[in-house]
Parts: structure tokens; C-alpha cells; sequence
């Protein structure tokens, strides 16, 4: 096990866009008054800045792709029909994230609300969802909030290795990626040679493993704030607690440690690796170490939300 540095930008820069086809004249006008507490007081700070930019352009101009996000059949045709873009650019201090990321997104939210739109995030390549729970940004940053997607990248030649009626544990075939930590000052997240069969250990353990690196890094910034990099460990140990942080939820299923390896593939991505010294492949370790390690949890609601619900519903 060795460190291995992990530049820290001093700023970073988030996208929303939202698709719609009511653009209001003065899209900064409708804003304000939209925005829920705790943030309305630092987004009308933030509108009066260049850090937070809102652009409005005909969809046909649009230089960006939507066509491969993560939506509803309903919302993809609203995309499609959309005459107007709108274009919300921000940028925030690494030091100062999550919250300014925050108060963006409820931006962004609003001008949604105001123009029946349909709001798209760029970076973690999905729609972000309107209803119940999920309709207004938090007071306190949860992970498992919408703040980062999936894509899923599958290898043809390596499935085509492996037919049907074959083991489905031992393909190989996906390469999985968790969007959207650079807005975050962090690399992308990416596991490779998934077997199709395990891909839910191997997406948890992303998981686990981005709860870990933001706690860490957003701690090293408020110690360290005019650091432009830090020291990482390239075996670190992920614990359980940091798959159920991730969801802001205390732990109902048992869980144990896994080493794993980080790898810099690029400038904006780390590889997720076995540890030096496992002897198999991915494939095998997905089965024989992360399946049973991390818990077999699709998503959760954080503790709060279920003492809503349960308020909601009278029970015990």
C-alpha cells in the first residue's frame, strides 16, 4: 500500500439544464421567491454574481447531447418537443462544496418549477426527479440524492465469450462509472470487467468507495484549504459505514470491510481495482468478495425520510 497524489482544484464548475418550452423573459426575476429555505438568501446572493449564469437558447442551437441521459419515456418526448434550453452554469470554491452545489441545484430547481420544465443534469447524465421527497433540496447534503448517475458500458466481444446458459457470474462484460464527482473537486469512479450477473456489489462498492473519498477530501479542504493537492491511499479500506452514508440511513443489513485498489486511468477518472495480490479476476472478486461484503441494497430512503413517513402514515 502506498499514497499517490490527488489534485485538488481550487474551482469547480456544475451544469443544469432545463428543457422547456415557456422561457420567461427575465429568468432571473422568477427565481428568488421559488427557492425554499435555507437557501433563498444565498441564491439571490449568488444572482447577483458571475459565479451563477442563467442562458437561455433555442433547443435547435443547443451544442450539447440529451439523447443519452437517464429518463421517463414522458420525459425524453418533452426533451424532444422542448423549443428552449435553458442553461445554468455554476461555479464555487472547492473549499465551499456541497452547500453551494446545493443552493445551485435549488436554482435550478425554480426556474424547473417556473417553466414546467424538465430539469436535466449534464454531469451525472440524468433527469433529476420532481415528486414527493425528492421534489426540494435538502438542509443537509445527502449523496444518494440524485447527485450522481450510472452509465453502464458493456464490451460485446467479451459477452459474446461467454453465451447464453453460461455462468453469468464470470463474463466480464461491463464496465460500470459513477457520474458526476467532479463537480466536486473528484475524479469519476469506474469499475471494469463486471460480470453482468454482479453489478450491483460492484455499483455499491462506487458507492462506498465515493462517500469515503468526499468525506475525506471535504475534511482536507476545511483543514487545508489552499492545498492544491493531497495524499491518498491507493489500497484504502472501505467500511460498511460508508455505503450507508452514502444514503444518509443507519445500517438494517450486515456488511464487512473490503480493500480495494485505486488506480489513475486519467485526469478524470479513477479505476476501482481489486487489491494487489488477488489472484483472480474482477469477475471473481465481485463474486467471492464483494457480493458478500457489500449490502444488496438497490437505494434506501435516508433515516429522516422514514420518519416522515411514518409521521405521514400514523404509524408506529
Amino acid at each position: 500500500m502506498s499514497p499517490f497524489v490527488l489534485s485538488v482544484p481550487e474551482v469547480v464548475t456544475s451544469h443544469y439544464v432545463i428543457a422547456t418550452s415557456e422561457p420567461p423573459a427575465d429568468p432571473y426575476a422568477v427565481v428568488p421567491w421559488r427557492v425554499p429555505e435555507p437557501f433563498r438568501k444565498p441564491a439571490i446572493e449568488a444572482l447577483k454574481t458571475p459565479r451563477l449564469g442563467i442562458f437561455t437558447i433555442d433547443a435547435g442551437e443547443a451544442t450539447w447531447r440529451l439523447d443519452d441521459v437517464l429518463a421517463c419515456e414522458e420525459d425524453r418526448r418533452r426533451i424532444r418537443e422542448s423549443s428552449h434550453q435553458i442553461l445554468l452554469v455554476h461555479q464555487a470554491l472547492t473549499v465551499e462544496q456541497p452547500h453551494r452545489e446545493q443552493v445551485a441545484r435549488a436554482v435550478a430547481r425554480a426556474l424547473a418549477d417556473a417553466t414546467g420544465g424538465v430539469l436535466i443534469d449534464p454531469q451525472a447524465r440524468q433527469v433529476l426527479l420532481r415528486d414527493g421527497l425528492a421534489r426540494a433540496e435538502r438542509g443537509w447534503f445527502r449523496m444518494g440524492d440524485q447527485w450522481f448517475g450510472t452509465r453502464y458500458d458493456v464490451d460485446e466481444a467479451a459477452r459474446r465469450l461467454h453465451p447464453p446458459g453460461g455462468d453469468p457470474t464470470a463474463c466480464g462484460c461491463l464496465r460500470i462509472t459513477l457520474l458526476g464527482l467532479r463537480r466536486f473537486g473528484l475524479p469519476d469512479l469506474a469499475i471494469d470487467k463486471v460480470a453482468c450477473a454482479q453489478d450491483l456489489p460492484a455499483l455499491n462498492l462506487l458507492r462506498a468507495v465515493a462517500s469515503r473519498l468526499l468525506t475525506d477530501q471535504w475534511r482536507w479542504c476545511r483543514e487545508r484549504p489552499a492545498r492544491p493537492t493531497r495524499r491518498l491511499d491507493d489500497h484504502p479500506k472501505i467500511e460498511p459505514d460508508d455505503f450507508w452514508a452514502f444514503w444518509g440511513a443507519t445500517p438494517y443489513l450486515d456488511g464487512r470491510p473490503v480493500i480495494t485498489r485505486l488506480v489513475t486511468s486519467s485526469a478524470t477518472t479513477l479505476e476501482v481495482a481489486p487489491p494487489d495480490g488477488y489472484a483472480g479476476t474482477v469477475a471473481d472478486w465481485s463474486r467471492e468478495v464483494l457480493a458478500p461484503a457489500m449490502p444488496p441494497v438497490v437505494g434506501c430512503p435516508a433515516d429522516e425520510d422514514s420518519a416522515h413517513a411514518r409521521s405521514a402514515g400514523g404509524g408506529a
